[in-house]
Order: C-alpha cells, then sequence, then structure tokens
C-alpha cells in the first residue's frame, strides 16, 4: 500500500490496493516537466528534472514569477487558453510553443486545481508536426471499415488492429469491466512472438476504485518507462503540509506497485485510453510494449480521439443487440398475448412462449407461480423448495424483478438444490397474491482463466510488507461452486418486457374468472402505471430520435452505406488509372467495371456503342461518380430497377475533339423530375460543368431519363484500335495458386506495409486464405525485428516504407532462408540490388490473384 497508511491498520487484502492515493504521489514521469503557478503566476512547484530542458534549476524557480522564466508572449497565450477550460474539457493542450528567448518549443498541456486555484502546466519537447494529417487521416480511414461491423466482437476486434497501427505497441487489447469490477480480455491485437491475452480474466483489485474514476475522469493515460520510478516535484507538499494534487496530470507518476506489477509482465511501456459507455467505464484499450517508449503529444491526441469516436460506435452496437433482443422478445410476446384466451388454462397457456424465452435468457429451467398452482420445467427447485422461494420473494414489498447468480448468498438452504438452481431471475406479474414466473440456472463450476492467483498474498517484496503482483501470469483455474452466470443487463431488460406483457395477460384473464373487484381494480391500477411507464419510455425515445436526427435526413447506416460505394467507386477509378502509372484510361472499360459492381451478373443490361477514349486521370474520377451515380439511381428508381429495363450508351468523338456521353434509360418505370436536388443529383448535373469546363443536361422524359455530356478535347484522347483488358489467370493456375496457400504452406507472414489501409487489406486477405499469423510492420526498425526474431513462411515487402526501403529486411530474409516477394507502388522502374537475387514483384493496390501469383512465383523460384 501507499507509505501514507499504515498497513497494520487494515485487513491486508485486495481491497486495501482501493485506498491508495495514487493522485498524491508527489512524482511525475521523466519525458516531460512540471511547473505549477499560483493565480498571480508566481511558481508554487516545479519537477526537479526542469532543468534537463530548460537552463534553471528546481529549486531557483520557486517562489519566483513565472515571467522570469517564460516569455510574456508564452504566458499570455497559455492564459487566454486556460479560459477555455470547462467542467467536459479539464485539460487543454498548446503544441509547438516556444516558452523562452532561448528557441526551445514544448507542446503544453494545462489544467487548473479547482481546490487551490493552482495552474498546473506540463511540457514536453515539441516533435515534428509533419505528421498530423497523416495522424488524422489514419482514424479517418479506419472509420468506414469499423462502421460495417455488426458484432461487438468484430468491431473490438478490428479496433485493436487500428489501434496498435496507430501507435506502435507491441500488444493493444481491450479489456472490459464485467459487472463483478473484475476485466476480461475480449479482443487483442499483438506481435506473435509474444504470448496471448485474449481470454484472461484479470481481478477486480488489479484496477482499484480509485484508478477506474481517474480514467472515467481523464481518457488516456501513458507509462513510458516501468524501470522509472518517477521525478519529484518540489516542495513536496506546500505552506499547509498538502501534497500537491496530480489527479489531472498527464505525466503523473505511478504506484511502485502498479509498476513491479507492469515489470513482472515483462511489459516496459504501457498505454490505456478509456472506453465510456453513456458515462460509465465500460473498459479499456490496454496497449503493452517490450522497450521504453515514448508517445508524443500529437499521436496521443490521435489515439484519444480514435477512443471517443470507438467508444461511439461501440455504444451503437450495444444498442443494436438490445433492440435486436427487445425484438425478439416482442416476437414472442406477441405471438403469446394474440393466442391465449381467456378460458385457457393460463399455465398451460404460457408455457410454450417461455420455453423460448428461456433459451434466450441462456437459462435451465423455468417456475410459473399463479395463486397456489405452481409448475416447473427443466432444472429446477422440488415443489416443496418453491414454496420456501415464493415465500422469500413475498417478503419484497417492492413488487420488482430480482435477481441473483447466488441463491445461497440471499436466501438460507439454498445450498440444498445448488447442483439444480443456482441462479433466478424472479418476475412478479401481480400484486396479491404474488404470482411470479422464476428462471433458473445451474451451478457452474466455473473454469475461469485468470491471468493469475486474484487472492494475492502480503509477502515481503520490494516495496515493504504490502500487497505484492503476482511473480507468475500463467493460467490457472479457480471453481466457482453454489453460483451460476451472472444475470446481465440485456437479461433483465428481457425479463422487463416479459413482466409487462405478463401483467397485461394475466390481468385479462384473471378479471375474465371473476376475481373480487378490488383485486380486479388493483390489478387495473397497476396495469395503468405499467402503461403509463411504457408510454412515458415511448416518448423518451421518440424525443431521442428527433433530438439525434436533426439536421438530416439519413440513418447513420444509410450514411455510411452511401458514403462506402461512392468511396468504392473512387477507389476502381484510381484503380484503372493507376494500373498503367497514373496514365489516361478508357471510358468503355471504367463503365464496364462500374456495371459489375453494382449489377453482377445482370451488368451486360448496361450496353456501350461508339468511340472509345482514354480519359485523363484528372477527368476519369470526375466521371467515375457521374457514371456512379447514374448507375445507383437507375438501379433504384429508373430502368434498371425494372427486369425489362436497360440502358443505352452511346460515345462519340466528335470532329471538333470534343467527346460526347449520350445515357438513355428504357424499359423502366414512369418518370419524373426529381421534386428537390440531392447530393447524388447534384454531383450528375455539376460535376461535369464545374470541374471539367464541359456541358451536362438532364432530360426527365416519361420513358426513362436521357442524359448527355460534352467533354472538351483536353481530358480526352483517342483510344487504340484494341484496348486490351487485363487478362484472367486460367482456371488450373488459380487452383495450383490456391492449393499452395489453403494446403498448409505458408502459414506465416511477415507483412511490411506503411500504408494502414492496404496493410490491413492483405492482412485480411491472408487470413482468408489460411494464414495463422500475419505480423504488421509499418516501418524498417519493426520489419527488421519481426524479421530476425519471429519464425516466419513468407514475406510480402513494401518497397518504400516510410523515407527508408525495404531491402535490408529483405537481406535479413534472404539470410535466413524465408522467401519473400516485393509490392511497389511505382510499376516496372523497380531496381532490386543485385545481392537479392531475381526477386517477384507486384503492383499496387494489391488484388487477390496477384498476391496469389506472388506466393505461387516466389515458391516456385525458391524450388528451382
Amino acid at each position: 500500500m501507499s507509505d501514507y497508511f499504515d498497513v497494520d491498520q487494515f485487513s491486508v487484502d485486495l481491497t486495501n490496493c482501493d485506498r491508495e492515493p495514487i493522485h498524491l504521489l508527489g512524482k511525475v514521469q521523466s519525458f516531460g516537466f512540471l511547473i505549477a503557478v499560483s493565480s498571480d503566476w508566481i511558481v508554487s512547484h516545479v519537477s526537479e528534472n526542469v532543468g534537463t530542458f530548460l537552463d534553471v534549476e528546481a529549486e531557483a524557480m520557486i517562489g519566483e514569477p513565472l515571467v522570469r522564466f517564460f516569455s510574456q508572449q508564452s504566458i499570455d497565450t497559455i492564459r487566454n487558453r486556460i479560459q477555455t477550460l470547462s467542467l467536459h474539457s479539464p485539460r487543454e493542450r498548446l503544441r509547438d510553443l516556444p516558452i523562452a528567448e532561448t528557441g526551445a518549443r514544448f507542446d503544453v498541456t494545462l489544467h487548473v486545481i479547482p481546490e487551490t486555484g493552482t495552474t498546473v502546466l506540463e511540457l514536453e519537447p515539441s516533435r515534428s508536426s509533419d505528421a498530423q494529417d497523416e495522424e488524422l487521416l489514419l482514424v479517418r480511414n479506419a472509420l468506414p471499415r469499423l462502421a460495417r461491423h455488426e458484432s461487438v466482437q468484430r468491431l473490438c476486434q478490428d479496433a485493436a488492429r487500428y489501434l496498435q497501427f496507430i501507435i506502435g505497441f507491441d500488444r493493444v487489447m481491450v479489456y472490459q469491466f464485467l459487472q463483478d469490477g473484475s476485466g476480461e480480455v475480449i479482443a487483442e491485437a499483438r506481435q506473435s512472438r509474444l504470448h496471448p491475452f485474449l481470454g484472461l480474466r484479470y481481478p477486480a483489485s488489479d484496477i482499484p476504485k480509485q484508478a477506474r474514476a481517474l480514467y472515467l475522469k481523464h481518457p488516456i493515460r501513458l507509462i513510458a518507462n516501468t524501470a522509472e520510478d518517477g521525478v519529484p516535484v518540489t516542495p513536496a507538499r506546500n505552506i499547509r503540509g498538502e501534497p500537491i494534487d496530480l489527479s489531472s496530470s498527464i505525466l503523473r507518476s505511478v504506484s511502485p506497485i502498479h509498476l513491479e506489477y507492469l515489470r513482472n509482465m515483462d511489459v516496459s511501456a504501457s498505454m490505456s485510453i478509456s472506453i465510456v459507455i453513456n458515462g460509465r467505464l465500460w473498459g479499456l484499450f490496454a496497449c503493452h510494449h517490450e522497450t521504453p517508449i515514448v508517445v508524443d503529444h500529437l499521436k496521443r491526441g490521435v489515439a484519444e480521439m480514435f477512443g471517443e469516436l470507438f467508444s461511439l460506435m461501440l455504444s451503437t452496437r450495444l444498442s443494436d443487440e438490445e433492440r435486436r433482443s427487445d425484438e425478439e422478445v416482442r416476437r414472442l410476446t406477441n405471438t403469446f398475448s394474440a393466442s391465449i384466451s381467456p378460458s385457457s388454462d393460463p399455465i398451460h397457456g404460457v408455457t410454450p412462449v417461455l420455453r423460448e424465452i428461456s433459451k434466450l435468457l441462456s437459462a435451465d429451467g423455468f417456475a410459473i407461480v399463479i395463486d397456489k398452482n405452481r409448475q416447473t420445467y427443466g432444472s429446477a427447485p422440488s415443489d416443496d423448495e418453491l414454496v420456501k422461494i415464493v415465500r422469500f420473494l413475498n417478503t419484497d414489498s417492492g413488487n420488482q424483478i430480482f435477481s441473483t447468480h447466488h441463491i445461497g448468498s440471499a436466501f438460507g438452504g439454498a445450498e440444498t438444490f445448488a447442483d439444480r438452481a443456482a441462479g433466478m431471475l424472479a418476475i412478479p406479474i401481480s400484486r396479491s397474491p404474488r404470482d411470479y414466473i422464476i428462471f433458473f440456472r445451474r451451478e457452474v463450476v466455473k473454469t475461469v482463466t485468470w491471468a493469475g492467483n486474484p487472492d494475492k498474498p502480503v509477502v515481503a517484496g520490494p516495496n515493504g510488507v504490502r500487497l505484492n503482483p503476482r511473480k507468475s501470469f500463467e493460467a490457472w483455474q479457480k471453481e466457482q461452486r453454489g453460483q451460476s452466470e451472472m444475470w446481465s443487463g440485456s437479461d433483465l431488460r428481457v425479463a422487463e418486457q416479459l413482466r409487462m406483457v405478463m401483467l397485461e395477460v394475466v390481468l385479462r384473464f384473471t378479471d375474465e374468472v371473476a376475481r373480487e373487484r378490488k383485486q380486479a381494480q388493483e390489478r387495473q391500477e397497476l396495469l395503468i402505471a405499467e402503461l403509463n411507464h411504457r408510454v412515458r419510455n415511448i416518448l423518451s425515445l421518440v424525443k431521442g430520435i428527433v433530438s439525434q436526427s436533426r439536421g438530416t435526413n439519413l440513418s447513420v447506416s444509410d450514411y455510411i452505406n452511401i458514403l462506402d460505394t461512392r468511396i468504392q467507386s473512387l477507389a476502381r477509378a484510381h484503380d484503372q488509372i493507376t494500373k498503367q502509372n497514373w496514365s489516361a484510361a478508357s471510358l468503355h472499360r471504367m463503365i464496364e467495371v462500374e456495371a459489375a459492381s453494382y449489377l453482377g451478373e445482370s451488368k451486360d443490361r448496361i450496353r456501350i456503342v461508339g468511340d472509345d477514349c482514354l480519359l485523363e486521370p484528372e477527368a476519369f474520377a470526375t466521371l467515375a461518380l457521374v457514371i456512379h451515380e447514374l448507375t445507383t439511381n437507375s438501379a433504384k428508381y429508373g430502368a434498371l430497377s425494372a427486369s425489362a429495363g436497360h440502358v443505352d450508351v452511346t460515345t462519340t468523338m466528335e470532329e471538333d475533339g470534343i467527346f460526347t456521353i449520350d445515357w438513355l434509360e428504357r424499359g423502366g418505370p414512369a418518370v419524373k423530375a426529381p421534386q428537390r436536388r440531392g447530393f447524388g443529383s447534384t454531383i450528375v448535373e455539376r460535376s461535369v460543368p464545374y470541374e471539367l469546363n464541359g456541358r451536362a443536361t438532364l432530360d426527365f422524359e416519361l420513358s426513362g431519363l436521357h442524359a448527355k455530356f460534352e467533354l472538351p478535347r483536353k481530358h480526352v484522347k483517342p483510344a487504340p484500335e484494341s484496348t486490351e483488358r487485363p487478362a484472367e489467370p486460367d482456371a488450373k493456375r488459380k487452383r495450383d495458386i490456391s492449393r499452395q496457400i489453403e494446403s498448409g504452406q505458408p502459414k506465416r507472414f511477415l507483412v511490411a506495409e506503411d500504408n494502414l489501409i492496404l496493410a490491413m487489406e492483405l492482412e485480411d486477405l491472408l487470413l482468408e486464405y489460411g494464414a495463422l499469423t500475419v505480423d504488421v510492420a509499418s516501418n524498417l526498425s519493426d520489419a527488421k525485428a519481426i524479421a530476425e526474431q519471429s519464425e516466419l513462411d513468407f514475406a510480402i515487402l513494401d518497397v518504400n516504407l516510410g523515407s527508408a526501403t525495404s531491402f535490408p529486411v529483405a537481406e535479413i530474409l534472404r539470410e535466413r532462408g524465408i522467401p519473400f516477394g516485393f509490392a511497389t507502388g511505382y510499376g516496372e522502374n523497380l531496381k532490386i540490388p543485385e545481392s537479392l537475387g531475381d526477386r517477384c514483384c507486384i503492383s499496387k493496390p494489391y488484388d487477390r490473384d496477384a498476391v496469389r501469383g506472388l506466393i505461387h512465383d516466389a515458391l516456385g523460384q525458391r524450388a528451382v
């Protein structure tokens, strides 16, 4: 525990970690320095390493005006930024700030301690800002890919991979907090040489309560070097004898116990990014590195932004899962409500739907208690035991749903039937007499895979007689008897929905069998209360939808889908003009590719006749988007939406060099001009005139859309007599290549690629065709480390890795006898060093057949 407490005062167990005042340790990490000033800008605290960064010692600054050490301009800049601090943004950042006449520039993070009015400045040497746009582009490119995942698991897994690529840590985990405070690694991206932590469970004490509170308040935390104990802040206590509160400090040092904990895991640096859902700490991105690493000011900001955007996406996915569960319960209960009749036996009538609900809740059995009638199904207590349970439930006057995963902790004598019912979810469906539907779960002798013993003993360690972190992280199993799986929040939502429907049904048929008027009136009051509750929920939902939809006519999903198709269209266009080193490409081929992409086997419904031309690159992308919008609009509303409809595209090179494109739709539904112009129609009407200085006319004829475009001669040139089409690999070669990858070898890959999207796509392609591990490196240093240390079967190397080439990596692979091939964005102009011999090479962007062919050819060369 901390030096601020006497260990002997407490019962020493894991909960004592919650008492350690980690925000009052009085030290900072050495990759930056701290200066605290009073409200009149007199220096009150300084970290002792200030002399490393400024030409002044810490003691000389205490009690002096800050203006003696900072320029007045820099102080004015800091004061202005303080004005933007708020409860929602307790910290502010300044980048590349010159603070003195020496010319030294620093990135500054500042906050104010509310209790004392002290302003805390934390400074780090500025690093190059050249990568700012690239860093932000990584996050922007990640969003559409992450948004396409419907499941929480896939979303978390891809997010871990993206974050690892952005920050360069050896391991990035998505760590979810469970209901009992423990945590589990539910997704992981790691270098293949590291042991997996996926699925490991960590006790609640590993992240104490006060640490979790800080994670919620401040979403990002970096420990640059676990071997450092921290740099003291002087003076240790102020004039009132109080240590400085570093709760909001980004440089704040770490508890010695936590540092020892990380070192025992062979972790030299770590970073955490909070995942916050609806104001609650749902989990963390936990990042580990085997060597010390300082993630600079800019990249931390990008990582923090990624965490916030991911939290929003995760919240949406969790809501979607709840909605799907709600819909399933609604479907079941609606069927039941419509089929039950007042004259039927209530227990018999409700049983079929409860069997389905039981499966939805992963329950092992259930009981129905209506009046004095009781019936059990599946694994459940006996009738006598059920009577005792009902009496216990009747003691609760709140008439609320009751759930427990350990009946024995709430109800004496439950150990006699724990093998049949260890957990229960009781749903009251009336007031008096108490009627219930109760779901049961059997005892689960859990084999929870912990990351170590959660009952950590008190032993003498380097930090004295106190709780000592685990020395071994080998998984072990802890049995939990007398307990079931915990009931989740989703389970309770299902129970609440069932309760409302059952209240309606039970009240309906009990009224029909002539219950006493008073009892019927009470049930009616309860029903009104429940219906009122439901109406309030519906009104709140409508209000939320109206609020969230303000300013847009599209759902987020529709927006993402539309945006994705338009981006894909541009990507296809880009592929075609980069095949020949950014040269003009065929218009006819572009239309055919767009038709095949959107219409598949029905692509021949777009018929092209007339002169072909080669479009210059600057015109190609513009026209590709126009053709995409015409195609998609026709498929939704025009000729292509009808089975007999078709589109005739006539292209003509006029004598004056003007190139015309005539788009004529026939055989579809009747057409009328749109009442308003959307984004798509704006692209069709205005792109060619505004971007290419051409002409565009649209005629919404009743028989079908007629569009005509005229392109100036500077954007086009005649096509060759016969425009060659890319040759398709023959079937036998495809089968041979597939067998090479899918039949067992190679299985372990290195991908050296400095473009995030290309790296992710290539990784997915290799995993799809049987790869067991794919280590991705974005720079020369990481690629060399993987090539030297990891077990590999094949490597695909981007020739240019940032400012370096991958040839040194190739030399390592050649010496180890590992086959490899190159990829390049420079067409056929690649020159490989003679020492590497003849090597196979493919051009970007990556294509499935090209990658397969590269592996096939490289392995063939090796065999020869």
